[in-house]
């Protein structure tokens, strides 16, 4: 039960991250991983965790590209380009 219960915090933990910083953790673990100098333990949990984060990003770049998406068709569902304004 503590697993599952370390499992979900660790789930929201990482919904909280904005996509800079789960991907800058997840470029960590890559590195330490690569290494080879951790117990089976710490690797697992590493790979667990990495997974979750590459889940995480994939979730926003997804929700972002559905946005861009959205943004730039027109009235007819064919896409369109637009000037940049900035704010």
């Amino acid at each position: 039960m503590a697993d599952t219960k370390n499992t979900a915090k660790q789930a929201q933990d990482i919904a909280k991250l904005d996509f800079e910083n789960a991907y800058a953790e997840l470029q960590v673990i890559v590195e330490r991983m690569e290494l080879g100098e951790q117990d089976l333990e710490q690797s697992l949990a590493d790979f667990e965790r990495g997974v979750s984060l590459m889940k995480h990003c994939h979730a926003v770049l997804k929700q972002a590209e559905q946005k861009v998406e959205v943004l730039l068709k027109d009235s007819d569902g064919l896409f369109k380009t637009e000037p940049f304004e900035a704010e």
